[in-house]
C-alpha cells in the first residue's frame, strides 16, 4: 500500500500524553494502573528509569483492518479525535512506507507548545499492520517558538483476530521536556488517552471505505 498526500499522517495519538489537564491520580510507587470504558483498556506502566510513565491502550472493533488504517491516516480528520493537535506536516517521504512527520501540539497555559519530529515506518502484513514512530529530531533544525521533544517511542498495531474482530493496540512513551512535573504528566496519561480513543472508536464505527480516496 502506498501513501498519498491525504493519507500520510498515522497517528498520532502519539502525543495524547501532552494533555496536562486531567484528574486521574497515579501514586508514585505504582507500577501499573488501568481504567476501562466498554472494551477500551488503558494501562499505565513504568518505563525504564524514567519518571514519566508509558501508556498502553487496546480496543476491539468489528470494522476492517483497512478501514481502521485509513481513519488513523486521515490528516484532515485527525483533529476530530485528537483534541490538541495544532498542525501535522509531512516533511519528507522516503518510500512507500517511511516518512518524516512534524507535529505541533497545543499545550495548556503555562506550558509552551510542543514540536515533535518523528520517523514513521509502517509494516503491512496480511493480518497485521504495524506503525512504528521514533524520534528523528536531528533531521530538522529546532524552532525557538516551541519546545522540541527528542525522546519519543510509539507504536500502533492493527491486527485481524477473526473475520469479524480487529484489535487496535497503542503504546507510547515520551519525555515532555521543559518544566513539566512528572506527577502532573502521569496523572493525565490515562484520562487523556481514554478521551481521545473513545472519540476515535466512534469515528471508526461510523466510517466507510468509500469516504477515502486512498
Amino acid at each position: 500500500m502506498k501513501y498519498n498526500a491525504n493519507g500520510l499522517t498515522i497517528l498520532f495519538l502519539l502525543f495524547t500524553t501532552l494533555l496536562l489537564s486531567g484528574c486521574v491520580s497515579v501514586k508514585q510507587q505504582q507500577q501499573k494502573s488501568a481504567k476501562s470504558k466498554g472494551d477500551l483498556q488503558v494501562t499505565l506502566q513504568q518505563y525504564k528509569q524514567s519518571h514519566f510513565k508509558q501508556v498502553e491502550a487496546k480496543f476491539f472493533t468489528s470494522r476492517s483492518k483497512a478501514l481502521v488504517f485509513r481513519v488513523l491516516s486521515d490528516i484532515k480528520g485527525t483533529p476530530r479525535w485528537f483534541e490538541r493537535v495544532q498542525s501535522l506536516q509531512v516533511l519528507q517521504v522516503y518510500n512507500n512506507h517511511q516518512y518524516l512527520l512534524r507535529t505541533v501540539i497545543n499545550s495548556p497555559w503555562p506550558f509552551k507548545d510542543r514540536e515533535v519530529i518523528t520517523c514513521v515506518d509502517t509494516l503491512f502484513k496480511e493480518n497485521i499492520t504495524t506503525i512504528n514512530i521514533t524520534s528523528c529530531s536531528d533531521r530538522v533544525p529546532t524552532n525557538d517558538q516551541y519546545v522540541r521533544l527528542v525522546q519519543v517511542e510509539s507504536r500502533w498495531t492493527i491486527q485481524k483476530i477473526s473475520n469479524s474482530i480487529v484489535e487496535v493496540n497503542y503504546k507510547t512513551w515520551l519525555d515532555p521536556n521543559g518544566y513539566v512535573p512528572a506527577f502532573i504528566f502521569n496523572r493525565e496519561l490515562i484520562a487523556g488517552t481514554e478521551a481521545d480513543l473513545n472519540k476515535l472508536q466512534t469515528i471508526i464505527d461510523n466510517a466507510s471505505l468509500d469516504t477515502y480516496a486512498y
